[in-house]
């Protein structure tokens, strides 16, 4: 899948046959599509992990980063929250990794 602009590509999960009906084929296209954007950000989740935020951020398709970005923000926030009883530095050190 190539973006409007052309300059990200995401490859398919797995090879698709357009075959049958044109009604047929453009749903399993975007089946795939779906398919193949959610293992990207699988594996985007394990690069984070491995890399590090600063070495990660330009390792995928930029669309992608942001989902995961944002994904791991609001975990660490709901976790600050969950922790702001008993540490009431929580979201300092929230904020500051």
């Amino acid at each position: 899948m190539h973006t409007n602009v052309g300059t990200e590509y995401v490859e398919f999960s797995s090879p698709l046959k357009l075959l049958g009906k044109v009604e047929n084929y453009m749903q399993e296209v975007i089946n795939s599509m779906k398919t193949s954007l959610r293992d990207v950000a699988g594996q985007s989740l394990i690069k984070l992990a491995k890399h590090g935020k600063e070495q990660w951020l330009t390792m995928d398709p930029a669309q992608t980063t942001l989902l995961i970005n944002m994904l791991t923000w609001t975990k660490d926030v709901e976790q600050a929250f969950g922790a702001i009883k008993s540490d009431k530095e929580a979201m300092k050190k929230c904020h500051s990794h």
